[in-house]
């Protein structure tokens, strides 16, 4: 009787071992709590001080948000190689603080086809307005606000706009969320030149502890790559694509069987095509090598 319980009690006993070697020991690692201060583009978030009290209450909600949600951060994990070394590019380019990779996670975790209750769109979740003012097309047919390239594109010169506007990276960000003339309005009536002594709505507050709570959980995930990425069975990788110019197409369909490109490949590669159609113009297809 003994010897046929000690099998399923062996098995127990290295099942929680196992359970807690990975999520005792990796868990307790990605989301150990950061170390004071703590910045957002080089600039002090404050929050160990009495004229900030409420802000550390931000942030620690934020940063235990991230802890309960589990798989969304490694869902945020996992897209990250899809996207962020693309971004981390334009906003060298541009010259804007390498924070603001966090905020297209914090918008719309990183899933390029999301769209909010309010209309915005894409992994930068532009507004049709904003989109169109910097250039992308959103009509019936064609939204590049799905085009992730063109989209942030148009994301580095809205930032770039926004700073030349109000010379804060952190009043940059919340522009980003609350919108640029909602933001000057609170500024201008409260008297107030600064994001953490503004008093805003409650999404807007929250903002800015957001994405440093997303950028706090990556610097803890990147000390402990290897093991994480093995645990929680590696990161996605893009295909090998290349760009093909083409002209108008009046079926989509009818050309992929034309030309031997697989259908689903494209409308999966080029979500900005609403339909099945391409208007006059010359347009660039994203298809599989």
């Amino acid at each position: 009787m003994k010897k046929r319980l000690l099998l399923p009690i062996l098995i127990v006993v290295i099942g929680i071992f196992l359970v807690w070697f990975f999520f005792h020991d990796t868990g307790k690692n990605l989301f150990s709590y950061p170390k004071m201060p703590i910045y957002f583009s080089d600039e002090i978030v404050p929050i160990d001080d009495q004229r900030h009290y409420e802000n550390k209450q931000r942030f620690d909600k934020e940063f235990l948000l991230s802890s309960e949600r589990l798989y969304q951060v490694y869902l945020y994990i996992k897209r990250y190689p899809l996207y962020i070394p693309y971004i981390e590019e334009e906003l060298e380019k541009y010259n804007i603080p390498n924070d603001f990779k966090y905020l297209p996670i914090a918008e719309s975790a990183l899933k390029n086809d999301v769209v909010s209750t309010a209309g915005a769109a894409g992994i930068w979740q532009f507004m049709p307005e904003t989109a169109q003012r910097y250039g992308l097309i959103v009509d019936e047919s064609i939204d590049e606000r799905y085009n992730f390239e063109k989209a942030t594109e148009a994301a580095m010169q809205y930032i770039q706009d926004l700073y030349v506007r109000f010379e804060n990276w952190t009043l940059v960000a919340a522009a980003y969320n609350r919108g640029e003339n909602g933001l000057e309005r609170d500024m201008n009536s409260q008297g107030v030149d600064n994001y953490y002594d503004l008093y805003l709505n409650e999404e807007t507050s929250s903002y800015v502890f957001r994405i440093v709570a997303i950028k706090y959980t990556f610097k803890n995930y990147f000390k402990y790559k290897k093991k994480i990425d093995s645990l929680i069975g590696g990161v996605y990788t893009a295909p090998q694509t290349q760009k093909l110019t083409v002209w108008k197409i009046d079926d989509l369909l009818v050309w992929s069987k034309e030309t031997w490109y697989n259908y689903k490949q494209l409308k999966h590669l080029n979500p900005w095509i609403l339909w099945n159609t391409l208007p006059e113009g010359s347009w660039e297809l994203e298809v599989m090598q």
